[in-house]
């Protein structure tokens, strides 16, 4: 683990980044409740998070059973087994250096499976101000969370 990391930094400004979107997604289905024809929409981008956190789970991965200096082979004492560390092949290289949090796109979709009303419009007002609510707790725990980073981040600078 590295000393001064910024995977939790930023893997909770693409969250925030991501429930922003919701929040923008949920005032449009909100303003347009009473306009006939319209269908709600979301914001999907969950699926692309858990993924860039298992991406960064392998670079982990990859990082710990990898030495870019040589040290000698140990034995286990325990099992007798012979422990070497080796260097990262040009492709786990490749990977390390890759920017997985480039690929963050939160996906707008149209909900057509929601009942309508005569007019056509999908829009319930009680469901959009629950998730409404539930995003911007949602925002709330990220943002926390990041100034937390940030803090412990400004308390070892500080040397406390």
């Amino acid at each position: 683990m590295d000393l001064i990391s910024n995977r939790t930094i930023e893997i909770t400004k693409l969250g925030m980044d991501g429930l922003m979107d919701r929040q923008h997604a949920i005032a449009s289905n909100i303003a347009n409740v009473m306009t006939p024809g319209f269908q709600r929409r979301e914001v999907a981008f969950e699926s692309q998070l858990a993924e860039i956190i298992e991406k960064e789970d392998l670079k982990d991965y990859i990082k710990g059973q990898n030495s870019i200096e040589y040290k000698p082979p140990m034995v286990d004492v325990f099992t007798g087994d012979i422990h070497t560390y080796r260097t990262p092949t040009l492709q786990e290289k490749a990977y390390l250096q890759s920017n997985i949090y480039d690929q963050f796109n939160p996906q707008i979709v149209t909900d057509i499976y929601s009942g309508t009303d005569s007019s056509g419009n999908n829009v319930e007002l009680e469901r959009e101000m629950m998730d409404l609510s539930k995003t911007g707790t949602r925002y709330t725990v990220l943002s926390d969370l990041e100034r937390r980073q940030f803090t412990d981040l400004s308390s070892s600078i500080r040397g406390q």
